[in-house]
């Protein structure tokens, strides 16, 4: 689905860079499903999030 503009809106609008604020908004979705993981996956899955949103802007 397409992220919130208003979020990201008020992201921008406080000097926040784009891709921190879209790496900010995905992962405060993806945290209570990785926080119910058991602790080797959660480790893996927020490294997976972190690769995958790495250089996504543009």
């Amino acid at each position: 689905s397409k992220m919130n503009e208003e979020q990201l809106f008020y992201f921008l609008s406080r000097g926040i860079s784009m891709e921190d604020a879209i790496s900010m908004v995905v992962n405060g979705f993806c945290k209570d499903v990785i926080r119910e993981l058991p602790l080797e996956f959660a480790a893996e899955a927020q490294k997976l999030l972190a690769l995958k949103l790495e250089n996504s802007v543009g």
